[in-house]
């Protein structure tokens, strides 16, 4: 698979583009890209292994989804605390 963008410079471009909508609809396209996400990787075979990049990392399916799950849980601790100052 292509390499994961650069993580600042993506982060920077999503808060631009994320400044004129709605908190509805950047869940909206939160939920539809994740459901893209499992769409196609629901394709994949259970024994397909590929890297990203340039890595040396050897990823499933289920592996590649789980940098997804933990890295969402990342964002939504990131939520819960703004939500509770």
């Amino acid at each position: 698979m292509p390499q994961f963008p650069n993580h600042d410079q993506h982060n920077k471009e999503a808060i631009s583009f994320l400044r004129n909508h709605s908190v509805e609809s950047i869940i909206d396209a939160f939920i539809e890209t994740r459901k893209e996400l499992i769409e196609h990787i629901s394709k994949v075979g259970e024994d397909v292994r590929f890297t990203i990049g340039k890595g040396k990392r050897m990823f499933s399916g289920e592996s590649f989804i789980k940098i997804f799950v933990k890295h969402d849980i990342h964002h939504l601790q990131q939520i819960n605390g703004k939500l509770n100052n």
